[in-house]
């Protein structure tokens, strides 16, 4: 049996017999540094009457922090950091912080830490050999608000102000150079990213995260694309039809086990062409998400006779389905216009077997995604860093290192308006 971190702490310190004892030593003459040699340290915060749990293991996270998630966000929930946990990147650890206010839990925090090198993440700065050890707020690996959650009762102002202080106890904490708060949407910026800008934070920006939002009568892809109007539903007829050189199913376990090494490396492929890449994945990761999250999560296929030369994978998210990885092979892209066919095969899984409310398409590649119906989402990366001369150079240094966008006016409008 796993016992909790509490527990751990208070069996590794008989003297303490209660949680209660142990939180009223953090408060006194005692500190979390008596416990260094633990995996799992309980971490106070001098906030009054706020209380800090860090976790080093999503296995040792209570029911409570799915509770905070929402249920929804799939990427901040137990099971997915489970899963990625089991195929974690090289150079990269976790954490995750449960904040607590007079015994209840009113906030959570996913949070990794990462070694990574400048010139590997932006390939245009490939000879700035630099590395940095980051404390990343959120989950590198996808688009999106994955990295806190607070309960209603929590305003926004507060918010921003118990998440700077918490990031800073944890910079500290973890020994990081650097804090990056990823992907605040624009619903946020007015007092999280105000919050933030006055303790020092730097907004970097991105591409926006491209979403569908689906129609109530849109139960079915046809339905999806009667909507379009004749130009970009004829593109669309044109993509199946040249898409019927491939085969194409559904990958199953066996699939994903098998065929594993194969999808890395079309992985590889296309995350090789990226602008910008903080972390890879690991060979495994897809079979682990299945095992996880069983028909939650789908891999489609494309085949050339047998050998597979692309996929792209969908996974369930409350009422949206986040269109995840893909990999192909860029020779049957213009041939097979295989892009398009796995976007379009995201929406069909998305609208038909999720029965989703929102397609998220991701970053990058924005105007494709804005021929099937993507609609851009405006988020920003914070960046902080521990050292006041560096610091003080950060807003230089990140328009520098900042990666191109595509122009937002050639965005197409496929339901109208173009």
């Amino acid at each position: 049996m796993i016992k909790t971190t509490m527990e751990r702490l208070t069996s590794r310190c008989p003297i303490y017999d209660t949680v209660q004892q142990l939180l009223q030593s953090e408060c006194g003459s005692h500190s979390a540094e008596a416990y260094d040699d633990s995996e799992e340290k309980a971490v106070s915060l001098d906030i009054g009457a706020y209380q800090a749990r860090l976790y080093r293991s999503a296995l040792e996270l209570p029911a409570e922090w799915d509770m905070l998630a929402g249920g929804g966000l799939v990427f901040l929930s137990r099971n997915y950091l489970l899963a990625w946990e089991e195929a974690l990147p090289e150079g990269m650890e976790t954490a995750y912080v449960m904040l607590e206010r007079f015994g209840k839990s009113i906030g959570i925090a996913s949070l990794q830490v990462l070694d990574f090198r400048i010139g590997d993440a932006l390939p245009r700065w490939a000879w700035l050999n630099v590395g940095l050890r980051v404390l990343v707020c959120g989950a590198a690996q996808v688009s999106g608000p994955f990295g806190f959650a607070f309960a209603s009762e929590v305003e926004v102002g507060e918010q921003a102000h118990l998440l700077q202080l918490l990031l800073e106890r944890m910079r500290k904490q973890l020994n990081t150079h650097a804090i990056l708060v990823k992907d605040l949407p624009e619903s946020a910026f007015p007092m999280l990213g105000s919050g933030l800008t006055k303790k020092g934070y730097v907004p970097f920006h991105f591409e926006p995260n491209m979403i569908v939002e689906v129609d109530e009568g849109w139960d079915t892809l046809d339905r999806f694309l009667e909507a379009m109007t004749s130009r970009y539903r004829v593109r669309a007829r044109r993509a199946f039809r040249k898409g019927n050189s491939l085969g194409c199913r559904s990958l199953t376990p066996a699939d994903l086990d098998r065929f594993q090494e194969r999808m890395h490396e079309l992985y590889s492929a296309v995350a090789d062409r990226a602008d910008f890449s903080l972390v890879r994945l690991q060979p495994g990761y897809f079979s682990r998400l299945k095992a996880a999250f069983g028909a939650s999560f789908k891999v489609i296929g494309y085949f050339d006779e047998d050998e597979l030369v692309g996929f792209c994978s969908v996974l369930r998210s409350g009422l949206a389905a986040e269109v995840h990885f893909l990999g192909f092979d860029e020779a049957y892209n213009e041939s097979a216009q295989l892009y398009l066919n796995m976007l379009l095969a995201c929406i069909r899984t998305g609208i038909e077997d999720f029965g989703s409310r929102q397609i998220v398409l991701g970053r990058t590649a924005t105007v494709i995604k804005s021929s099937v119906g993507g609609c851009p989402q405006p988020q920003q990366v914070w960046l902080k860093h521990a050292n006041p001369f560096v610091q003080a150079l950060l807003p230089r240094i990140v328009g520098l290192l900042q990666p191109p966008t595509e122009n937002t006016e050639n965005l197409r409008h496929p339901f109208g308006a173009d």
